[in-house]
């Protein structure tokens, strides 16, 4: 288990609606905390380098076997704007932050942010560690939540096989206890890829959590001022602990 140590009463407090979380397996890092923090604090966060496209870290740590990281990077995005009376394609700076943590006990790794926040931390290091990262499965630990849902209220089965039928999709309330979910995934071998639903933290609170078992993504939609530090972690231990 990871020796990271954060109070119960942490409160984490997302800059969007909710709080987007990405999980990965590292393989062939072979390095320890002090270490990998020291090689991630050289690559520091300068924009002026590459005019607002550079990425690197503003702040980097080791607490026991896990190598915290504040993360940021600038992307190119395309907008059409209009120029002399005609849509052209114009291009802006947009800079995403992200928490990163490297457990090196457990072989994950948590990013904190957006995709592109996760898939530019990802690349980088495996650029610069030669280590191989992978998405974290989250067919385990989703089925654990899934079973303890409040109510589930989207679900996607994927892999099925039915005739023509590949995937199938279902809306509305109380979809844990229709007996098609079952179906799909018993009789015609299809697996639950992705859900949405709400369930029971450790805090007391119900949140809405949507889980997106290949991709190895969770979004934890805020109540109030943001998300406890206690939830975040249950979640994470039991998603990382359920991965094959």
């Amino acid at each position: 288990m990871s020796s990271k140590k954060t109070s119960k009463f942490t409160l984490i407090k997302p800059r969007g609606m909710g709080l987007s979380v990405h999980l990965f397996r590292h393989s062939g890092l072979e390095t320890t905390s002090t270490k990998l923090a020291s090689l991630l604090r050289g690559i520091s966060y300068s924009p002026k380098k590459k005019k607002g496209l550079a990425s690197g870290f503003t702040s980097v740590r080791a607490s026991g076997d896990v190598v915290i990281g504040e993360f940021v990077s600038g992307f190119r995005v395309p907008v059409l704007a209009y120029k002399a009376g005609e849509l052209a394609s114009v291009h802006y700076i947009s800079i995403d932050r992200g928490t990163v943590l490297v457990k090196l006990d457990r072989n994950t790794i948590e990013v904190r942010g957006s995709r592109r926040i996760a898939n530019k931390f990802t690349r980088l290091l495996e650029d610069t560690t030669r280590a191989k990262v992978t998405p974290l499965s989250l067919n385990g630990g989703g089925k654990k939540i899934y079973d303890r849902a409040v109510d589930i209220a989207a679900v996607l089965v994927t892999g099925v096989e039915k005739g023509n039928l590949t995937d199938a999709e279902f809306r509305g309330s109380g979809i844990q206890s229709e007996e098609e979910v079952g179906l799909y995934t018993r009789r015609y071998k299809g697996q639950i890829s992705r859900f949405r639903g709400t369930f029971s933290y450790p805090s007391g609170a119900i949140l809405t959590t949507s889980v997106n078992a290949l991709a190895g993504s969770l979004m934890i939609y805020r109540v109030g001022d943001g998300i406890q530090q206690r939830d975040l972690d249950w979640i994470i231990d039991l998603m990382e602990a359920a991965a094959p």
